[in-house]
């Protein structure tokens, strides 16, 4: 065989084994693929917030396929740290605060809830939670910079709905799945952001009794009742007691 048609049949012997290779690697990417959005199902609760109208205001919405009527508890917590400590570690226990929290209802795939971080301070100075319990405690704990948005979804507490209609209770899997400390499973997604400390003044609130002492108030403001007089009269007995037997008026009396 001439060496010009020898070398004709190693280049498409060689081109036809490129071709065969290169198809396998593409049937292997798409198993692959089709592996991983396999791996990738399961419960869905995708995050977003924002800053909202007002100063210390954040809107948190998220879009789920969890089923509708379910209850999901929003937080905001900022996470305290003692002197010294730069990070949070697992080695060490974590203090936090929860600046705000609410419990909504899942609407169409979909939820939304507004937290506010801020309260007015008694002196009119805007703070978050723990900063107005620190100047009453004095605590050490320093604050980090960030807050931490979280949506948590617990089968074991959801209520009934308003039409006592039972949430059904999906199998819960993915890369959102935690586990408490008791082995109880939830679904939480978060999202962190970098958020100042609080500034400036408003109104101070008015405080009212409920609001002191657990709503007895001040008891040194209670107005002390005033003494019973000391020159009343015996109630007179107008028929004179006898250990005779009754008669039979006094009877049907």
């Amino acid at each position: 065989m001439p060496n010009n048609d020898r070398q004709l049949i190693v280049r498409q012997m060689h081109s036809i084994y490129l071709k065969s290779k290169r198809t396998l690697i593409l049937g292997l990417l798409l198993w692959c693929t089709g592996c991983t959005s396999k791996d990738e199902t399961g419960i869905k609760l995708n995050l977003s917030v924002e800053p909202a109208g007002r100063s210390g205001s954040y809107s948190v919405t998220a879009t789920t396929n969890l089923p509708n009527q379910s209850q999901i508890i929003v937080s905001a917590i900022r996470y305290l740290n003692n002197p010294g400590q730069e990070f949070i570690t697992s080695k060490v226990k974590n203090n936090y605060a929860i600046l705000d929290r609410q419990i909504v209802r899942v609407e169409d795939g979909k939820l939304q809830a507004t937290l506010n971080l801020w309260q007015v301070a008694p002196d009119g100075r805007l703070q978050e939670a723990w900063q107005i319990e620190r100047s009453q405690i004095g605590s050490s704990l320093e604050p980090g910079s960030d807050v931490s948005f979280i949506a948590t979804f617990e089968p074991d507490g959801q209520l009934a709905t308003d039409k006592q209609q039972k949430i059904q209770i999906p199998e819960l899997k993915g890369s959102l799945v935690r586990f408490s400390n008791e082995g109880s499973a939830y679904i939480k997604a978060s999202q962190t952001l970098r958020v100042s400390l609080p500034s400036g003044r408003r109104q101070p609130p008015i405080i009212k009794a409920e609001d002191v002492n657990d709503g007895w108030g001040n008891r040194y403001e209670l107005k002390p009742e005033p003494p019973a007089p000391t020159n009343i009269r015996p109630i007179q007995i107008k028929n004179q007691q006898t250990n005779a037997p009754l008669s039979d008026e006094e009877f049907v009396r």
